[in-house]
């Protein structure tokens, strides 16, 4: 599910209300009661909070990781479509040109059809189709000089690297935070904010100032990883611009087949 920037504005304005009327609601059944228990609860909290924090530095850790690794492998993927089209000029000019007009077709369907479906967790099977083209004219091709054996041993190379880079974009699509982590930062995060209402300010304004800073800390923090944790959705997401940067590429090379953009 894409997850924007209003839509976590709008949950961090709900939350931070949230834990603000909480407050206020804590303070008037036990608002006497809570400085008597200053030395208790001042080590609990730091342990909460301690613990929390380090979980939910991990997590977003590892999602900026998976993050930078989705864009790295659409960069390669782009790279040895563009090798692919390279390489083409080492064989016979039919196959040349059927080879270059298969990379067009495949950058083109990566970029308008593929992309958008990414973010519904879906691939295209006509980029499938086109891949499958591509490698049955990489295999099928019988060279006749050496230069030409010379190009096609380098065109398998440069298929594998392609088909390796897609079915790790595709694999990522499938590699977020599973349900049962998110529903336990969710209810650590809620744990950490109940426990500011354990400590009573003489002024009533500096603990709403301090709950309202921890509350937001906390949904700042979760709407990064829900940002970082899906790389093809949302405001902040991998582009296909390395797809269209060998579009371009393909023009000024010489391809004067038809792009669809």
């Amino acid at each position: 599910m894409p997850f924007s920037v209003i839509t976590g504005l709008v949950v961090t304005i709900v939350i931070v209300g949230a834990s603000l009327l909480g407050l206020s609601v804590a303070r008037k059944w036990h608002g006497d009661d809570l400085q008597s228990q200053h030395e208790i609860t001042d080590p609990y909290s730091q342990i909460v909070a301690m613990l929390f924090a380090v979980l939910i530095g991990f997590m977003v850790a590892d999602a900026m990781q998976r993050f930078t690794v989705a864009k790295q492998t659409v960069q390669q993927e782009a790279s040895s479509l563009g090798n692919v089209f390279r390489l083409s000029n080492g064989l016979p000019d039919s196959n040349c040109h059927k080879l270059r007009e298969l990379c067009a077709q495949y950058a083109s369907e990566v970029i308008l059809d593929e992309w958008p479906m990414l973010a519904g967790k879906q691939d295209s099977m006509k980029a499938w189709s086109i891949y499958k083209d591509l490698w049955k004219q990489c295999t099928e091709y019988e060279p006749v000089t050496q230069r030409q054996s010379n190009s096609q041993n380098q065109l398998l190379e440069a298929m594998m690297s392609l088909g390796d880079s897609r079915r790790l974009r595709i694999e990522a699509l499938h590699n977020g935070l599973p349900a049962v982590l998110w529903a336990v930062l969710i209810i650590g995060g809620i744990a950490t904010i109940i426990f500011t209402y354990f400590f009573a300010a003489r002024s009533m304004k500096v603990q709403i100032v301090m709950v309202g800073i921890v509350s937001l800390v906390v949904c700042l923090n979760l709407f990064l990883l829900a940002t970082y944790d899906d790389p093809f959705s949302g405001d902040i997401m991998v582009t296909p611009s390395a797809f269209e940067t060998q579009l371009k590429l393909f023009k000024l090379e010489g391809y004067e087949g038809k792009i669809t953009k």
